[in-house]
């Protein structure tokens, strides 16, 4: 890695997340793929790599303690610090009745995501992002967010 600013987005395989690495990328971040889906999220590293872009995948479930503290050993291993963390992954789930309708593991489910994995994601990443002098943590969310 360069001395370039470092961003992980997560979430970044598909939609916003990853137009925010493209566009993170061409203001010339070393950005982090993060995603579950090993696939799509080589696909985008090797996309964004294509438009001469600084990018890397990240295997990242923000619902699994496991996989962030993989993703922190992984990051941490190629770089001193983090400069934007933004925490883009999210679920909307499939409901179109009202919240007091829907099966508490649905609604569960989405917390896990949403908040939760948000919360960890932060959590894990916050002693690499503090190496940072110009730190900036970004978290995207909906309405159901």
């Amino acid at each position: 890695m360069t001395d370039k600013r470092v961003a992980l987005i997560t979430g970044a395989n598909k939609g916003i997340g990853r137009e925010i690495a493209r566009q993170l990328g061409k203001l010339d971040h070393t950005v982090w793929i993060g995603a579950r889906d090993e696939i799509r999220g080589r696909n985008t590293e090797e996309e964004l790599r294509a438009d001469g872009i600084d990018a890397h995948f990240v295997q990242l479930d923000v619902t699994d303690d496991e996989s962030v503290r993989a993703a922190v050993s992984a990051i941490e291993a190629k770089t001193p610090q983090l400069d934007v963390l933004v925490n883009n992954a999210g679920i909307a789930g499939d409901y179109t009745s009202p919240a007091s309708d829907e099966k508490i593991e649905g609604i569960h489910r989405i917390f896990d995501t949403n908040f939760y994995g948000t919360l960890r994601v932060t959590q894990a990443f916050l002693p690499l992002v503090r190496k940072s002098a110009m730190a900036r943590i970004v978290n995207i969310s909906s309405g159901i967010g």
